[in-house]
């Protein structure tokens, strides 16, 4: 199994999503009961979240950084998904894919987990807000994906809205919607969150 990418410092104190992030997806998902896989859970905080809801939540990441008492499984998720496919309702996927060498892999796996009609949330950096534009413009260098995203985050494959549509619409998978965090507006969102139905 491949080492985490990037250095994390402080990776037993912080989360890695902002706790506004957090606060979003938990408030576009309902209270109630089925299966959830927290894909790239980090310490659990959502997980623990979503096990407050009354879901039943699996944890996935590379390492266990866990600090919540939550069901976890230690998987590198540039591999092939090896648990119960086709099994859960819900998938939380928070800030996991831009580290990830395949999006597109990534989301067939996803696929393969769902449910009929079960929904995934992906969320990932916004490279198309305006602090993002006007990096790219100045520097030519995308936010979020610099020398040092990429060696203290290990950020590696940028992905746009436009990037989930082709997918989803190549693997038949329906987009519900397309959303920000800290705005609904594109241009001052920081971080792109799409929730995908199957």
């Amino acid at each position: 199994m491949k080492k985490v990418r990037g250095e994390y410092k402080n990776k037993q104190e912080n989360e890695w999503a902002t706790k506004s992030l957090h606060k979003k997806i938990l408030s576009l998902i309902p209270d109630g009961k089925g299966k959830v896989l927290d894909l790239g859970c980090g310490s659990g905080f959502l997980a623990s979240q979503l096990s407050n809801k009354g879901y039943m939540v699996l944890g996935v990441d590379i390492e266990n950084f866990t600090r919540y008492p939550i069901k976890f499984l230690k998987r590198d998720l540039d591999k092939p998904f090896e648990f119960n496919r086709s099994k859960f309702d819900l998938i939380t996927a928070v800030e996991i894919i831009e580290h990830l060498e395949n999006p597109r892999k990534f989301i067939r796996e996803i696929k393969k987990c769902l449910k009929k009609e079960g929904i995934a949330i992906i969320t990932t950096p916004n490279i198309l807000n305006w602090k993002a534009r006007l990096y790219y413009l100045l520097k030519g260098i995308i936010w979020g994906f610099r020398k040092e995203d990429y060696k203290i985050s290990g950020h590696i494959s940028p992905v746009t809205r436009y990037d989930f549509q082709r997918i989803c619409d190549e693997e038949k998978l329906k987009i519900l919607q397309i959303t920000y965090n800290n705005s609904n507006k594109e241009i001052f969102g920081d971080n792109l969150i799409v929730i995908i139905e199957k």
